[in-house]
């Protein structure tokens, strides 16, 4: 008797499809590293990597970490405020003197999430809608200036967005793995519900490790992890996808729920408290704390949510559009948020890309982090990136909406015309963006120009110091000046360094060859306390900056 063959076709089709897949995300992804390095190039050449305060500093806590006055401690060198996630990705390249002094360390793993997030962007659409929708998604997010320009700083932003679109990218696959025989939740899963889950979970940690925000995401998208499986657990009486399906959750659990205990435990070592990132001298509510002068009224949005949320949501629009453009993406975004909930077994899952909004609105209205717009009261800058939170939103969303209200025609040539249109609309948005200049640009350059002034200044003199010279320097200001000096981290005495700072604060004269004291830093306390005893070499004045001077002891 003669054995049959099973036929091959269904494999080799299954395999060109795969090999397919791969050929389209290579090109699209050497598309967007091609877009993300013409950025760069663009902004490298205006010297404008390094204009948030906040990339400096991102950056030198890296650079610290490998270079401080005691290796051995190189571990609490990460300081107990931002999450270390993105620091150490800085670690491969911020030795390097030039990528550290340039601010490209510190520009490469932003670069690298946004490729990642439009690659996520496109695939979480094409799961749902049609590829034209999906390209019309990638093209919004990829292609909105304001991301072009953060992912070519050492701000965080761009990773968080990348964590956040991946996190629900294999959510997406976990609940069509779970559920295949729902058919109008889209395409078929590429693979089975615990690794998704898996996936999804490994996501999701890195968002816990890079921003807060990431634990508020974390928080809510695992209790929907929960909901699935439960709801699968009900309906598969397996017994061993029934422990394979537990155990990934119970790893997806504890792995999100570790890293948080692992920072409050680490900050507690490090700064003897362990919410030192919420009420610490360093944290947000410190900052607007020293940034409001006394008696001066609350910011907008301070105890109430609803204002807040306004903020926020003023913010988002003028990260894709000025005026009337911003208007109409928002516009766009919320519609296609109704059809969404409508469909609710096709889109719903999207709606997570919402969160963005509550957990900025709290944080606002409870957690100081105030939002300052140029068009609305106090009429000024401060924060209005956050806005880019929501670009997944506006780019999803609006993708749905055409690609729904597209479908609906029923007619090829109207089809064609309506996406032209759709795809005219965000190109005169993002013109319009770069004929008024990025708002974060725009937030960074306004923001910077008396802080590197003073920077600059003080590392024109800095420079003609002898280089054995010990230095003794609050780097929560102004460690931009010795990045421009090109002055190791290792010869500064700082708060990073301890018990030496103590010591040192305390006796500043017998510690260091030279003090640098800026006004209201714990250094210029201590120099007062022993003004005697020290020669001022240098005091530099910038309107809008705190009085910094450089001393030494007599």
């Amino acid at each position: 008797m003669k054995s049959v063959r099973l036929s091959p076709q269904p494999q080799r089709i299954a395999q060109e499809e795969r090999y397919r897949q791969q050929r389209h995300d290579a090109r699209f992804t050497l598309l967007l590293g091609f877009l993300s390095f013409v950025t760069l190039l663009a902004y490298y050449s205006r010297q404008e990597l390094l204009l948030y305060g906040d990339a400096v500093a991102h950056i030198n806590i890296a650079r610290r970490v490998i270079d401080n006055r005691h290796p051995v401690s190189f571990f609490v060198q990460f300081g107990t405020v931002w999450l270390p996630l993105q620091h150490a990705a800085m670690l491969p390249f911020v030795w390097n003197k030039a990528l550290w002094q340039s601010g490209i360390a510190g520009a490469i793993p932003c670069m690298v999430a946004y490729v990642l997030g439009g690659l996520g962007i496109f695939r979480l659409v094409s799961s749902r809608s049609s590829r034209a929708a999906a390209y019309l998604a990638a093209a919004i997010y990829a292609l909105n200036p304001n991301l072009l320009y953060m992912q070519t700083t050492a701000m965080n932003e761009p990773i968080m967005l990348a964590f956040l679109i991946w996190a629900l990218v294999y959510l997406d696959e976990l609940v069509r793995a779970a559920f295949p025989s729902q058919t109008r939740l889209g395409l078929p899963a590429r693979t089975s519900p615990d690794r998704a889950m898996e996936a999804c979970g490994i996501a999701m940690a890195g968002g816990v490790l890079t921003r807060y925000d990431g634990w508020f995401m974390a928080a809510v998208m695992a209790w929907i992890v929960g909901v699935v499986v439960v709801t699968w657990w009900l309906r598969n009486p397996d017994s061993i996808k029934r422990r394979t399906m537990a155990k990934s959750f119970v790893e997806l659990l504890l792995l999100n729920a570790l890293i948080p205990v692992f920072w409050l435990t680490y900050t507690r070592n490090v700064s003897g408290y362990a919410l030192d990132f919420v009420n610490g001298p360093y944290s947000a509510k410190a900052i607007a704390l020293r940034t409001l002068a006394e008696g001066t009224p609350s910011y907008p949005g301070q105890h109430a949510p609803f204002t807040a949320a306004l903020y926020f949501l003023k913010a988002a629009k003028l990260n894709v559009g000025p005026d009337l453009w911003g208007q109409l993406m928002l516009a766009l975004a919320i519609a296609g948020t109704a059809i969404a909930a409508w469909q609710w077994r096709r889109y719903g899952i999207l709606l997570v890309l919402w969160l963005p909004l509550p957990f900025y609105a709290l944080s606002i209205a409870y957690g100081s982090v105030p939002i300052f717009l140029p068009v609305w009261y106090p009429f000024s800058y401060y924060n209005v990136r956050y806005g880019l939170e929501l670009l997944p939103v506006l780019a999803v969303f609006s993708a749905i909406l055409a690609d729904f209200l597209i479908e609906h025609l029923n007619h090829v040539r109207v089809e064609v015309a309506g996406w032209l249109a759709l795809g005219a609309l965000v190109a005169s948005s993002y013109v319009s963006i770069y004929r008024a200049t990025p708002i974060t640009v725009r937030e960074a350059r306004v923001n910077s120009r008396t802080r590197i002034s003073m920077e600059t200044a003080l590392a024109n003199f800095l420079v003609r110091m002898p280089r054995d010279a010990t230095l003794l320097m609050y780097l929560g200001q102004h460690v931009g000046a010795l990045q421009r000096a090109d002055i190791p981290l290792r010869r500064v005495i700082s708060e990073g360094t301890h018990p030496e700072w103590e010591w040192a604060l305390l006796d500043p004269v017998h510690h260091a060859d030279f003090l640098i004291a800026c006004q209201g830093d714990p250094m210029s306390m201590a120099v007062r306390e022993h003004r005697a005893d020290l020669d001022e070499l240098l005091a530099i004045n910038v309107p809008g900056q705190a009085r910094c001077a450089v001393y030494r002891p007599r």
